[in-house]
């Protein structure tokens, strides 16, 4: 059996990026030569689901009807082949403060007997690099759905500013944002100019 792990830090929140993975209309979006994830029944998520599957596979396509074995909101999705092409996998998300550490981890099988050990490890490098890939894509669609992230402000100090003193108004002495909604401004000036 083959067996591949691929990690990496995605700039979204844990409940972002499990929910994506959660939602099986997203699957073939970021699994590379995932053809087809659909649900046999009416349940779509969470343990128990099952789902019928095929992958690409150069001329032909791999079927297998999965179960989902481990589904642990916003920690973990693991499923296991009950038919066709056997594989076992999981989905991890950790939190890491604002983004989440994801590892995908699979193991498969393209059959019994020598044939099939020799196809499994001329196909391990092509499969490896098809799932970084999947990873990566889930990593740019995931954060995307979560937006752009606000740069963090630094902490400044509350600032205190005369007001200039200009005919008609009284100076003040205020603190206030760097910035003035334009209306207000705006209507403060044409007040004064009423008031000579």
């Amino acid at each position: 059996m083959g067996r591949i792990t691929i990690d990496m830090t995605i700039n979204a929140s844990a409940a972002t990026v499990f929910a994506y993975v959660d939602d099986y209309r997203n699957t073939t979006k970021y699994m590379k030569d995932l053809v087809k994830w659909q649900p046999t029944g009416k349940v779509t998520h969470g343990k128990g689901a099952q789902f019928a599957v095929g992958m690409k596979a150069g001329p032909t396509t791999l079927t297998s009807v999965v179960d989902i074995t481990t589904w642990t909101e916003n920690t973990a999705i693991g499923w296991h082949s009950n038919e066709g092409f056997k594989q076992n996998g999981l989905w991890a998300f950790r939190p890491k403060g604002e983004k989440t550490q994801v590892t995908f981890d699979m193991e498969y099988e393209f059959g019994g007997g020598i044939a099939g050990k020799l196809l499994g490890r001329a196909a391990e490098p092509i499969v490896r690099v098809n799932l970084q890939r999947s990873v990566e894509t889930l990593k740019l669609n995931t954060e995307k759905v979560a937006g752009p992230r606000p740069a963090a402000k630094p902490a400044t100090k509350a600032s205190t500013k005369s007001a200039t003193k200009t005919p008609g108004t009284a100076a003040r002495s205020t603190t206030k944002p760097a910035t003035k909604p334009a209306a207000q401004t705006r209507s403060r000036a044409k007040n004064s100019s009423r008031n000579p």
